[in-house]
């Protein structure tokens, strides 16, 4: 479903719509970071700003943009790693970096925090809560529901490529209808 929204895959059938309309990714209106995020076999920073220097920005823009989004994690130790030598944390973190610096109107995030440990994962919230402050649309997957009550607006819970229930995050968390739902957030005993 993810590939189909960045447009990585087509559509079988159905449609995908965003803002009332349909929705034809364009390469500078989304960016995804997969789960298992491929790095190229270059330095931490260079896979960065791999995609800014795809789009011919000026030097000086990158750098700033860079220095902007990077305050977010802790990398100067990995800066000059190369990417294939890097643990998952540390791929995740410049994943997400990779993913965000491109400022698109759409960001798609795959489970993004979940090779990260606790004050990387805390940053990170951070850093989709930021984007979300500057009113981009963010898609955050997650298996972790407390993730999802702390950053989500809207939360779709999905089970075997079914949505069990979907809506404001409040409502959803506190009064779930969906008996499964109910029962994976303790709102009813396990008999």
């Amino acid at each position: 479903m993810l590939h189909c929204i960045a447009g990585t895959c087509k559509l079988t059938k159905g449609e995908i719509k965003y803002n009332g309309k349909n929705f034809i990714s364009e390469k500078n209106n989304i960016s995804l970071m997969m789960q298992y995020p491929y790095l190229f076999n270059c330095s931490a920073k260079e896979n960065i700003i791999m995609g800014l220097k795809f789009r011919q920005m000026s030097l000086n823009d990158i750098e700033l943009r860079f220095e902007n989004y990077a305050k977010y994690f802790d990398i100067g130790e990995i800066i000059n790693k190369n990417g294939k030598r890097l643990s998952g944390g540390e791929a995740a973190k410049v994943a997400m970096l990779r993913t965000v610096i491109q400022e698109t109107e759409v960001v798609i995030l795959d489970e993004p925090t979940a090779s990260m440990d606790i004050e990387s994962t805390i940053k990170a919230e951070t850093l989709i809560k930021d984007i979300m402050d500057d009113k981009k649309t963010i898609i955050v997957v997650t298996h972790d529901l407390y993730q999802a009550e702390r950053v989500a607006d809207e939360v779709i819970f999905m089970d075997k490529g079914r949505i069990l229930e979907m809506g404001e995050k409040n409502s959803i968390f506190k009064n779930p209808t969906n008996p499964k739902l109910r029962l994976l957030l303790n709102k009813i005993a396990i008999k």
